[in-house]
C-alpha cells in the first residue's frame, strides 16, 4: 500500500505540471503520442543516470568525507562541489540525450519552443521516477530509524517525512527544477536544429543547466554534512536551504523568459494573429 501511495505522490504530480506546460504551448501543440513517449523516456533515463551517479559520485563523495574527518574542510568541501558537478552533468547529459535520439528527425519539430516542451516533458518522467525512489527510501528510512531506537509511533512519523514533507517539496522543488535546467537544453536544442546554430550551442546548454543544478544541491548537499540542525523547520530556514531556492528562483527565472521568447518566435502565432486580425477599414470611395 505504501508503494502504491508513493506512485500516486510521484506521478499524479508530475501529470500535472505536464498538462499546465503542456497547455502553455498555444500554438502548435505536439502530438500526444509523441509527448507520452518523451515521458516514457524520461522515466527510463532514471535508473540509467542513477545507476552513473553513483559510480561517478559514490567514489567523491566518499573522499570528501574523510578529508572532512581528517579536519581538510576545503579540499572536502571542494570534492562535494566536483562531485556534484558531474553528477549534474550525468543528469543533463541522460535527459538530452534521451530526448535528441527521439526527436532529431521528427517533422513535428518545426517551432522553437518544441524543444523545451520536449526536455520538459523527458524531465517530468525523470523526475516522477525520482521522486518515487526519495519518497519510499524517506518512509523506510524513517520506520528504520524509529524501530531500531525503539521509538513509538514510527509509523506516523515515516508517513509524516514521506508524504507530508518529502513528497510535497519535491513535486514543487525538485520536479520544477529538472524541468528548468532541461527546458534551458531544450532551448539550446532548438536552436541547433531549427536555427542552424552549431553543435556546440548544445553543449552550452548542458553545461549550463549542469551548473545550476550543480549549484542548486551543492548546498543541499552542504547541509547534510555541515549543519548540527535537525528537522524540517530548522532545515527550511537553514542558509543552505535557502541558498538553494535562490538558485532555483534564477533556474526558473531564466526559463520563463527563454519559454516566453521561443514561444512569440513561433511562425504558427504569426499565422494565427494573422488570422485574426480584424479587416481592414473599406477605402473610401473618392
Amino acid at each position: 500500500m505504501v508503494h502504491l501511495f508513493a506512485l500516486l505522490a510521484s506521478f499524479v504530480p508530475a501529470a500535472l505540471w505536464l498538462w499546465f506546460f503542456y497547455s502553455r504551448d498555444r500554438y502548435e501543440r505536439e502530438p500526444r503520442a509523441l509527448i507520452g513517449k518523451l515521458f516514457l523516456w524520461g522515466l527510463l533515463a532514471g535508473p540509467w543516470a542513477a545507476g552513473m551517479n553513483e559510480l561517478l559520485g559514490s567514489t567523491v563523495i566518499s573522499a570528501a568525507d574523510s578529508f572532512g574527518e581528517a579536519g581538510a574542510l576545503s579540499t572536502a568541501v571542494l570534492l562535494l562541489l566536483a562531485s556534484m558537478l558531474l553528477l549534474g552533468l550525468n543528469e543533463e547529459t541522460m535527459k538530452y540525450l534521451v530526448t535528441n535520439n527521439s526527436i532529431r528527425s521528427d517533422p513535428n519539430f518545426n517551432e522553437p519552443l518544441d524543444g523545451m516542451v520536449y526536455l520538459t516533458t523527458a524531465a517530468l518522467g525523470f523526475a516522477a521516477g525520482e521522486n518515487f525512489i526519495y519518497i519510499i527510501g524517506s518512509y523506510f528510512g524513517v520506520l528504520e530509524s524509529a524501530t531500531r531506537a525503539g521509538a513509538p509511533g514510527g509509523t506516523t512519523a515515516a508517513i509524516v517525512g514521506a508524504f507530508v514533507i518529502t513528497a510535497p517539496m519535491r513535486a514543487l522543488l525538485t520536479t520544477i527544477g529538472h524541468v528548468a535546467w532541461s527546458g534551458i537544453v531544450g532551448y539550446f536544442l532548438a536552436r541547433r536544429v531549427l536555427g542552424g546554430r552549431p553543435a556546440s550551442v548544445v553543449t552550452v546548454g548542458v553545461l549550463l543547466a549542469a551548473v545550476l543544478h550543480a549549484a542548486y544541491d551543492f548546498p543541499l548537499i552542504l547541509q547534510r554534512r555541515l549543519s548540527d540542525a535537525s528537522g524540517f523547520v530548522a532545515t527550511v530556514f537553514s542558509v543552505y536551504f535557502l541558498a538553494a531556492v535562490v538558485v532555483w528562483l534564477v533556474s526558473v527565472g531564466l526559463y520563463v523568459v527563454l519559454f516566453r521568447r521561443s514561444l512569440r518566435a513561433s511562425p504558427f502565432r504569426r499565422d494565427q494573429l494573422a488570422a485574426h486580425a480584424p479587416p481592414a477599414p473599406p477605402t473610401p470611395a473618392g
